[in-house]
């Protein structure tokens, strides 16, 4: 084999390792022939996955991972709500969940009703479900919410927290910075609210 064709061998072929960030974040680090850094939560295992390019680091990148904990940390919690819905879905008998409906109906009407002029948006209706991996979704085209239905089963700052994180999915579609500051300019303790709502599991609503 030829010098260049070794060379052009070396910097196609990957390298793994892990790393470790205060004993918290096992980071599975892969160098590769790339110019950027790129960080992703694997959905399977929660494990996190660094693609760097040769040449860089371990300090670099322990930088560079501390710098997203922040955002590791909101998708660790969204991953982990969305297990322990899928968990086991509860059985409720049918007068209990028509009555559980009903209860929660007149709540998130209240709190869209509090929430729409505050905030200078409007739904167009929402319907109450049983989801197993989310407690709320938002149409931002027809601007419909859905919600939970063990939403009934939870504090009621929690639900309150579910509602201004749908409407403001009607200024912000993404999950992106700017949706993250107008939920904390709404809710100041929207952080708060919402480990408090990751720490229940359909389980609980047994």
């Amino acid at each position: 084999m030829k010098l260049e064709n070794m060379n052009n061998a070396y910097a196609n072929k990957k390298c793994t390792n892990n790393i470790y960030i205060n004993n918290r974040y096992a980071i599975e680090v892969t160098r590769k022939r790339i110019k950027n850094m790129y960080l992703r939560v694997k959905d399977t295992d929660g494990t996190l996955s660094v693609s760097a390019p040769y040449g860089m680091s371990d300090a670099e990148i322990r930088k560079f991972v501390e710098s997203k904990s922040d955002w590791i940390e909101r998708i660790m919690q969204e991953m982990l709500v969305a297990r322990q819905l899928k968990e086991q879905e509860p059985v409720l008998a049918p007068f209990m969940e028509r009555e559980l409906r009903r209860e929660l109906k007149m709540q998130l009407q209240r709190l869209i009703d509090k929430w729409e002029p505050v905030m200078g948006v409007k739904s167009a209706g929402f319907t109450i479900k049983k989801m197993k991996t989310r407690w709320g979704s938002c149409n931002v085209k027809s601007h419909h919410l859905n919600f939970n239905l063990l939403l009934a089963k939870v504090p009621s700052e929690c639900a309150e927290y579910v509602v201004v994180h749908e409407l403001t999915h009607l200024l912000e579609p993404s999950h992106n910075a700017r949706f993250w500051s107008l939920m904390e300019y709404y809710l100041p303790e929207s952080k708060k609210l919402r480990k408090q709502l990751a720490g229940f599991s359909a389980q609980d609503m047994i």
